[in-house]
């Protein structure tokens, strides 16, 4: 005869798959989310470049703009190619960081022909980085983290040794290291934010399922502790 599990065992897997029912469902919305804000953001950002370049005089040289049109061409291409591979053949595990991967590629090159470490381009890569929480991929966030961490590096060693006169104090280069380490912080714990929502939301519908079983019994939704612990309080006062 085998033995049954034990409630609290059985709660946990329960929870467990209640987190990776959603992981499933929500990562190939959240690809789909960001490949669409990806293309949006693409058009916004090539159409104010091309404003600047035809009616403003900011000096613009034809060369930054035909960098700037390769870019936003690939950067397209990819975005579309990745729709294609989403609608077609579902979210595949690599479809992730190859897109991570070709962010980080356009960006730092954009940004390295922008003026480096001086460029206004550089909030791309904390958009790049808030990007990840939408998979609710817990490894994906650390990626991103360590790959915009080495992508600042390259522009700021290619501002020192290649394109020397937009260097910038050491000063500025650590604390935009420590915002691009705080930012990746906050992305994993809003990772893990929704990983407790999803466990928790799985526990209290197994508490209603189990007080519906019970003859003559109020259903009553279950808080957490720290509700109950407030409710509690509210009542003595």
């Amino acid at each position: 005869m085998t033995s049954q599990p034990s409630i609290p065992g059985w709660r946990g897997n329960h929870q467990d798959f209640a987190w990776k029912a959603a992981v499933r469902a929500e990562e190939w919305a959240g690809e789909m989310r960001v490949n669409l804000l990806r293309l949006v953001a693409i058009a916004v950002f090539y159409g104010h470049h091309l404003l600047n370049f035809y009616l403003q005089d900011l000096g613009l040289t034809p060369r930054f703009h035909v960098i700037v049109s390769s870019i936003a061409v690939s950067w397209a291409a990819a975005a579309l190619a990745t729709h294609l591979i989403l609608t077609k053949q579902g979210n595949r595990r690599f479809l992730k960081y190859a897109t991570l991967s070709w962010d980080v590629f356009m960006t730092t090159s954009l940004i390295a022909f922008s003026g480096g470490p001086q460029s206004q381009f550089l909030i791309l890569l904390l958009l790049i980085l808030f990007t990840a929480p939408l998979r609710l991929n817990l490894r994906l966030v650390w990626v991103a983290s360590l790959a915009v961490a080495l992508s600042y590096g390259t522009i700021c060693g290619h501002s020192k040794w290649v394109n020397v006169e937009t260097q910038i104090p050491v000063v500025h280069h650590v604390i935009f290291f420590l915002g691009l380490a705080t930012a990746g912080l906050l992305a994993g714990q809003c990772v893990r934010q929704a990983r407790r929502f999803a466990q928790n939301y799985a526990e209290r519908l197994l508490a209603l399922n189990d007080i519906a079983k019970a003859p003559g019994s109020v259903t009553k939704i279950p808080g957490d502790a720290g509700e109950n612990s407030a409710n509690q309080q509210g009542e003595m006062s």
